[in-house]
């Protein structure tokens, strides 16, 4: 039976994380959707299902990309763990101490094909990406994040310390070159929640 939807529809992918609302009908079994995450995306009907009102959950877009962006990474994981492949032409590496984190915000570690983000939506992805790992730092108990975001054009820098201002109970600063090199940040976590 074939599924059919129109303009409007709030639709949920089947074999994927997310949703979002049909745009436009581009043929008999094809759409037009826009993610929560906000990407448009030519879907086939088969795809995706029709999604009850689910006002009553109260789950912001902030919320829903924060999900999103913790399954990414655990599937980034799981495969670094299944296929044990070194991580070629990386210069910073793991921390041995455990109680210091780190997260590397290239967007070619964050996601599979960069090319699908616009230029706006990449610099949100990854300081949400930053956020969701900071949070985490905290969370777990962790007494330094290493952030890695590149020399570039300090774009990304720049945001990641505006960013850290409104947290109380961090201290940041450039991390140890010899170590990271000059795209770094050494976030101390001086209290915990």
């Amino acid at each position: 039976m074939s599924r059919t939807f129109k303009p409007g529809d709030r639709i949920s992918f089947v074999d994927e994380v997310g949703g979002g609302v049909v745009l436009e009908i581009l043929g008999v079994a094809h759409v037009r959707v826009k993610t929560d995450e906000g990407f448009i995306l030519d879907r086939r009907n088969r795809e995706m299902v029709l999604v009850a009102d689910q006002s009553f959950y109260g789950v912001t877009d902030h919320q829903a990309g924060m999900v999103k962006a913790n399954d990414v990474r655990d599937e980034k994981i799981a495969r670094r763990k299944a296929g044990n492949a070194p991580r070629i032409g990386k210069m910073a590496k793991r921390p041995e101490d455990k109680s210091v984190a780190m997260v590397d915000l290239h967007l070619h570690e964050l996601v599979e094909d960069e090319t699908r983000l616009q230029q706006g939506e990449r610099l949100k992805y990854q300081l949400a990406y930053f956020e969701r790992a900071l949070e985490g730092a905290i969370r777990d108990g962790k007494r330094k994040l290493i952030v890695i975001h590149g020399v570039g054009e300090g774009i990304l820098r720049e945001e990641v310390r505006r960013m850290l201002q409104f947290y109380e109970g961090v201290r940041f600063h450039d991390a140890d070159m010899r170590q990271y090199g000059s795209g770094a940040t050494e976030v101390e976590i001086l209290r915990h929640r």
